[in-house]
């Protein structure tokens, strides 16, 4: 069951931030990030808010409620949930006079990264785009395990029995990394490697990320093969692979 709530918890906070990595894997998005400098934010009605700043030939997610030129207002969890899937538009409270760029750049960015996000065969066939599909694939779902396991039933139940510490999740031979940090039943997930990781899950490469993502790779078998390098305190990894086994539910 899919929780409204924690639904709009990952929009906000897991695939707007994935929005960062576009510039870095798509000309488009590059384009658009050097241009018009624009701080949009979005005001969730019982969750939150964050902010997209773009300009300099970068997108930053800031967390949280602040400075901005655009302000889009969401009454309720299921109105931003209703503007991600497409069925939906923001109430804006500021920034009236720039809908143009709501309704051009914007939404160019969105569609571009649900490009990567919505695979098909046919793209999966260039390991260009598998490549970008897995890295903000990746970004998506560690930051939306940090929102389902502080919001979701499901997931608040197994982040209550995770001990505290920090794991790695991250791609080796530079790729990304990323960490998911317990603190008496609550998750907080960042970018960078952790300080001090209690466990770690570590990717061969992005093709091992994307496809076990992706659900084409199982861990058993990723584990076997060494695509998948797990290490440290195995209760913290055990408990993080039962709330990614959630993440589904919210990121399709």
């Amino acid at each position: 069951m899919i929780d409204q709530t924690t639904l709009a918890r990952v929009n906000l906070n897991a695939l707007l931030r994935a929005c960062e990595r576009l510039p870095d894997l798509d000309t488009q998005a590059l384009e658009i990030a050097s241009g018009r400098r624009e701080t949009i934010q979005f005001s969730v009605g019982g969750v939150g808010a964050a902010r997209l700043a773009i300009g300099e030939g970068a997108i930053k997610f800031l967390p949280g409620a602040g400075r901005c030129s655009i302000n889009l207002w969401f009454p309720k969890p299921q109105s931003l949930n209703a503007m991600f899937a497409g069925t939906g538009n923001p109430i804006p409270l500021k920034g009236l006079t720039k809908i143009s760029y709501l309704k051009g750049p914007f939404t160019t960015l969105t569609d571009r990264l649900g490009y990567y996000l919505r695979t098909t065969p046919e793209r999966l066939s260039d390991k260009e785009y598998r490549d970008a599909n897995a890295a903000l694939s990746l970004v998506s779902a560690v930051f939306a395990i940090g929102e389902i396991g502080n919001s979701d039933r499901d997931g608040k139940l197994n982040a209550g029995r995770m001990p505290d510490g920090s794991i790695l999740v991250g791609v080796g031979n530079g790729g990304p990394k990323l960490s998911v940090t317990a603190s008496g039943g609550r998750l907080e997930c960042g970018l960078g490697a952790p300080a001090k990781a209690r466990a770690r899950m570590v990717f061969s490469d992005l093709d091992a990320a994307g496809a076990l993502l992706r659900g084409e790779l199982d861990s058993y078998a990723a584990i076997g093969a060494e695509k998948l390098i797990l290490g440290g305190y195995v209760p913290m990894l055990d408990t993080l692979n039962k709330i990614l086994g959630i993440v589904p539910r919210y990121l399709r």
